[in-house]
Order: C-alpha cells, then structure tokens, then sequence
C-alpha cells in the first residue's frame, strides 16, 4: 500500500507538472494582442480629379510610410482614376528607403467607386487582408457637405432660379473641381454616383481613431455629429479645399509615430495649414478645423436648448449678415457660431461657447479664402434654413444633429 501511494504521489506530481507546463506554453504561444494600426486612404477620382490623384501618390512616395517588416503600421490606398483598373494597396518602404507598392486587390474597370457597395467592399477588403486593433480613415475626393444626392448641382427647390446655375469662376482652378462647374456631390463622384453622409457613416464598420475628409465643404456640424460614433477625432475643413489638399508627405510621419493620438492630428492639421499660409496672393487659402468627438453630445445639448424657442428667429434671420463659407451662391453653409450667437441669451451663449471649445480641438483660418473674407471662424459650418427649401429642410430633419436638437421642426 506504501508502495502504490508512493506510485500514486509520484504519478500525481508527474501530471501537474504537465499542467503547468501546457499552461506557460499556452501563455507562451498567446501573447498579449498587439495594437495594429491601419490607415485606409480611399481615392475616389474617377472624375476630373485624377491628376491631383497621380500628385497624391508621388507625394506619398517623397514622405513617410512604415517599414515592410512593421506589420504593427499599416498604410492601405484605395486608388481609382479614369482609364486604369481600380485597387487596393499596401504601401510600405524596404530597408533602404524605397517605398513598395503591393497590390492586395484588384477589382473590375467598372466598378463604381462613389457607391456604398464598393465603399464597403474596400473596407471589408483591408480588414480580411490586415486586421488591426486601430484604425485611421482618409477619405480623397469631391464633396458638398451634408447635402443630399445630387443637390449641390442640381437644387431642386431652387429649379428656374439663375442663382442656381454655375458660372465662371476665377478661382476654379485651384479648388478640388477644375472644371467650369462646382462640386457635384455629397462625397464621390463617379458617374454621376455620390455617397450622403447618412449612408457613408452607416457602412462604416469600425470605431476609428480618426476620419479626415480631404474633400470641400466637409466641416459641418451636421457632419460631425453623423460620425460622432464612429471616430474619436475628425479633420475636415468648412470651406472648398484647394487643389493640391493635405501634404501626404508628411502626414503619415506624425500619424504612425506619435503615440499621443491628439497631438498626432494636431500637427497633421498645423501641417496643412502652414504650407498655405505661407503662399502669397490667392493661393495663401485655407481653413482647417479638428473635433473630438466625445464632446458633442454635450453641443448638441446646449443647441437643443438654444434652438427650442428660436425657430421664427432662425428662419428669419438676415443671412447677409452672417459670415458664410460657400461660393457659386450656393447658400448652404454659414458659421456655426455666429448663427448661435444672434438667437442665444448672454448665459446660453456662454455655455454654448464653452461647449464649442471642448469640441474644437485645432481651428485656423487665412483671413481670405479665394474671394471669402473670414472674419469670425468658430471651426465649424452649419445650415441656415429658409422656408423656401422645402426639400432641404425635409432631408435635413433625417440628419442626427437635427434629430438630437430639432433645429429644423
């Protein structure tokens, strides 16, 4: 009996050794998730854009990309152009500087990259190809805001109106739209095909740690909160945005490096502001702002309040007065502040205006942009609605901020 349980100790000891041994080669063989950050440049330039698209690109190559072995930063772009075949790529630089170009996908020439489907597709194609913990999202291409489908070139309760119709501009040629014609979609432009931010923030499938709309008219409260829930951060700018857009030579440097994230988008945003303000004449244009998003539920709140007894005061108001952010007399965006500011008491306005600041993380502005005197910037554009847009105001009550503040009844 001694024997056997000294046979049955020895067998016992034998066997939780084992166990743990299996359970330090299981911690072994599992370590603790590492963060992967993706960043996905979606270029959507089937259009008149695909020359400043080519320039994109080379810029990319002239700056910073991640090491082909650094599979914890990875840099995907989405390319389309007229006459080439649509793909996904991994851009990356070996170990003497070089920057690759891998093609992870390649997709059909008539695919339509301004339609949520392909949206979708892309995005769907990166993850499966490079899962990340992280995620980053630029989004290259025509832009009219928050307006629906087709409304920027095509308004249809202004139909008849002269006002309405393009006409030569000057400036044309140094804004993302070197035709005769303004920006001819809510973001997109292939085909006459266009994306409203209600869908494009529904497909989305993650939490980003930021969006950055290198596209006009973008700087909207109204498409800041559509995305407030699917990104800590958004950089877009209120005004149209100048041909030659965000310097990609240097913005990746601070995207994948910094590991403050905030501070990171700051200076992507400083970036971008510098190189224009330091050009002379017409060129020195720019507006840029960046919001936390975090914060503007609490906005939202404030202008719930502000707006509740203010609707004959909103539709009323003298919009010759107000400091806009449109061209082509496209009345559609004007400074989210300074509307606030001509219908809140004294005490609202300075809740309001505390609420805006903690949204606002960077703004700057040159004092003219193209033929726009700024004067007052609060970082952030918003609609002023007239009676007369009955379809405006009908799409706009579809919007989240509208939903969260009942600024359109």
């Amino acid at each position: 009996m001694e024997k056997r349980g000294f046979i049955r100790i020895l067998w016992l000891f034998a066997l939780f050794a084992c166990i743990s041994s299996c359970s330090v080669t299981s911690c072994k063989e599992n370590p603790e998730e590492k963060k992967v950050r993706s960043v996905l440049l979606y270029i959507s330039a089937n259009n008149n854009l695909y020359s400043y698209a080519e320039e994109c690109i080379q810029d990319i190559k002239k700056g910073y990309v991640p090491q082909y072995k650094d599979q914890n930063n990875i840099l995907l772009v989405f390319y389309h152009v007229p006459g080439k075949t649509p793909t996904l790529s991994r851009y990356s630089c070996n170990k003497d500087g070089v920057v690759l170009c891998e093609t992870i996908c390649i997709y059909e020439q008539e695919m339509n990259s301004s339609q949520i489907s392909s949206f979708s597709r892309v995005v769907a194609d990166a993850e499966r190809t490079y899962p990340a913990t992280d995620h980053g999202l630029i989004l290259w291409s025509h832009a009219t805001g928050w307006l629906p489908e087709g409304y920027y070139a095509n308004p249809l309760d202004m139909a008849g109106d002269k006002s309405s119709q393009p006409f030569e501009d000057p400036y044309r040629f140094l804004v993302k739209s070197p035709t005769e014609e303004p920006p001819q979609k809510s973001f997109g432009s292939d085909n006459n095909s266009e994306m409203e931010i209600t869908e494009l923030a529904a497909a989305l499938p993650h939490n980003y740690e930021f969006i950055l709309f290198d596209c006009c008219l973008m700087g909207g409260i109204e498409v800041a909160y559509e995305f407030k829930d699917k990104c800590e951060y958004m950089l877009f700018s209120p005004t149209e945005i100048l041909a030659d857009g965000f310097p990609y030579e240097k913005m990746f440097a601070p995207i994948f490096n910094v590991e403050n994230r905030e501070e990171a988008l700051k200076q992507v945003c400083s970036d971008y502001f510098a190189i224009y303000d330091a050009q002379t004449g017409i060129y020195r244009s720019a507006t840029v702002s960046m919001v936390r998003c975090s914060a503007l539920d609490n906005l939202a709140g404030v202008c719930a309040s502000i707006y509740h007894n203010n609707q004959d005061s909103i539709f009323a108001m003298d919009d010759s007065k107000l400091q806009i952010y449109y061209r082509y007399d496209k009345k559609w965006y004007y400074d989210f502040e300074d509307i606030v500011s001509r219908i809140a008491t004294p005490a609202q306005y300075a809740e309001f205006k505390t609420a805006l600041n903690g949204a606002i993380v960077y703004k700057a502005t040159t004092d003219i942009f193209l033929n726009i005197t700024i004067e007052r910037y609060s970082g952030l554009s918003t609609y002023l609605p007239r009676a007369q847009y009955k379809v405006l105001n009908n799409f706009y009550k579809t919007l989240k901020w509208n939903i969260a503040t009942g600024y359109v009844k």
